[in-house]
């Protein structure tokens, strides 16, 4: 590989999961989530109105919270001088990642980002030639996974319409970059790793060996320590045990509220759609829902940014709620 790679997706769709089996090779090292890249974005790809110097840009990037979580070296590298703007961006943008790969003795890095699902046509304004790896996932699962997490959507309804977001977001990105985006369903990773992995490693130009698959034995200290409790059977290793849950633990009126929203979406990947005709839901209730996700979020939002993180990236975390379409409640 010469150019780096992102893995993108809904949250809860096996992210982290492809993360850990991709960095247990020879390849890359593949740190926590960036998150930076769209947290100044604008300043990364020149488009601010009144962009920092570089060496300005460059501390910013370097001092970021989620940058902080990855423990590099408090000095960040001198810019070349001789680079043009575009280069110094690139330069810039990919500091910390080079600085994490140096640090775990791997040639090159990569990215795991879901949110990024939303941005690959700006990641590419900074690497034209990346690739990218959309992991999918059946949004009912998701749904249910997402109830015990302290972000995210918090009902049915909530979780079809932001699901279904994500997969028309990761749909339009291999419609439009067919050579460099790869759609990739948990349910077939976690059932047949040894035919799904090698298989991206093909399109990823990595080394495929065996031993990548143990996820079991990986340095548990590469998931950010306030979050272990996020995935409590990652380090069990690859299994199916969590696929299709929602045929056991989703109610049926939640199956039929979700499938009213995001049918359409579950049948084009392939998952099975259980209510052929679900009703409309009524405008009543959909506010009803709204209100309902909307205080949850707020208190889930305070849980978390305040409390868990004790505001470590609360002033960005604002920002992407006020900003970003794709993290606001339908």
């Amino acid at each position: 590989m010469t150019e780096p790679f992102f893995i993108v997706g809904n949250d809860r769709s096996g992210t982290t999961m492809l993360r850990m089996i991709l960095d247990r090779g020879p390849d890359v090292a593949i740190p926590p989530e960036s998150m930076f890249l769209t947290d100044l974005g604008d300043e990364l790809r020149g488009a601010a109105p009144a962009p920092p110097s570089a060496d300005g840009l460059m501390e910013q990037v370097w001092s970021h919270p989620k940058v902080a979580l990855w423990e590099l070296p408090t000095t960040h590298p001198h810019i070349p001088p001789d680079l043009d703007p575009q280069a110094t961006r690139r330069f810039i943008a990919q500091a910390p990642f080079a600085a994490y790969a140096q640090l775990n003795g791997k040639p090159f890095w990569a990215d795991k980002t879901p949110h990024y699902v939303h941005h690959v046509d700006e990641l590419l304004t900074l690497w034209p030639d990346a690739r990218f790896v959309v992991l999918v996932r059946d949004g009912r699962d998701v749904a249910l996974s997402l109830r015990r997490m302290p972000f995210g959507p918090n009902n049915a309804w909530a979780a079809a319409s932001w699901w279904a977001r994500g997969i028309r977001a990761g749909q339009e990105a291999a419609l439009q970059h067919p050579d460099q985006v790869m759609t990739v369903r948990y349910e077939d990773l976690a059932e047949r790793p040894a035919v799904e992995v090698p298989r991206i490693c093909t399109f990823l130009g990595l080394h495929y060996g065996e031993d990548m698959l143990a996820i079991e034995k990986s340095d548990r200290a590469k998931i950010v320590a306030d979050q272990a409790s996020w995935f409590p059977t990652l380090f069990d290793g690859v299994n199916t045990t969590a696929v299709r849950r929602w045929e056991r633990e989703m109610s049926a009126h939640d199956r039929r509220v979700f499938e009213a929203l995001a049918g359409d979406e579950l049948a084009a990947l392939g998952y099975p759609v259980w209510t052929p005709k679900p009703p409309a839901i009524s405008a009543r209730r959909a506010r009803w829902y709204q209100r309902q996700n909307q205080l949850l979020r707020n208190v889930n939002f305070i849980k978390l940014r305040v409390f868990q993180e004790r505001g470590r990236e609360l002033r960005f975390a604002l920002m992407r709620r006020l900003h970003d379409p794709a993290n606001r409640s339908a």
